[in-house]
């Protein structure tokens, strides 16, 4: 499901509130809407900031724009998040308060701005690929449609492990995105 789907579907299901709850990030996994780890990322820290909490309450008012211009500049010059990234989570949140009738799409390289270095392994007994992007100092790991990302230490171990069996593999890869977040 889409982002902008998934939040009005968790807005229509459990009320405006959900948007000050830590339960939303979950929500959202649940319905698959994190298109990628960045994203996930975004929405962690609006939720643990206390930014979602800030703009539901400016939803009210006139001024509710300026509180989205504010959360938006915070969230690229304090937490260092991609600006792109950013505006397509307000405006997948805009979307959802019914601010907004246009449908916010992704950016077009919602991975990052520059073109990552990317490498190709795959084994030979079995059709399986890792698709690895290089992105700010981690690896963004694609594997059997899941995505994962890992520091330097991790990868290196990933490339070792590259030849077992693809169930094993996968448990690998889960464990080490999951000691990343």
């Amino acid at each position: 499901m889409t982002l902008e789907k998934a939040l009005s579907y968790a807005i229509d299901n459990e009320g405006i509130s959900i948007l000050s709850e830590v339960r939303l990030k979950n929500y959202l996994n649940d319905l698959q809407a994190y298109d990628t780890p960045a994203i996930k990322r975004i929405i962690s820290a609006m939720v643990d900031e206390g930014y979602l909490e800030k703009l539901q309450g400016s939803l009210s008012g006139e001024d509710y724009k300026l509180h989205f211009n504010d959360v938006t500049n915070r969230l690229v010059k304090t937490e260092g998040f991609q600006e792109d990234l950013v505006n397509y989570v307000m405006d997948c949140l805009l979307f959802a308060v019914h601010k907004t009738q246009n449908v916010p799409s992704p950016p077009q390289n919602a991975i990052s701005p520059k073109k990552p270095a990317t490498r190709r392994h795959s084994s030979s007994s079995e059709k399986r690929e890792l698709i690895v992007h290089q992105v700010n100092g981690n690896y963004l790991i694609e594997f059997e449609g899941q995505s994962y990302e890992l520091d330097n230490t991790q990868y290196k171990a990933i490339l070792r492990k590259k030849d077992m069996p693809a169930d094993r593999l996968q448990v690998w890869l889960r464990s080490y995105a999951e000691e990343n977040n």
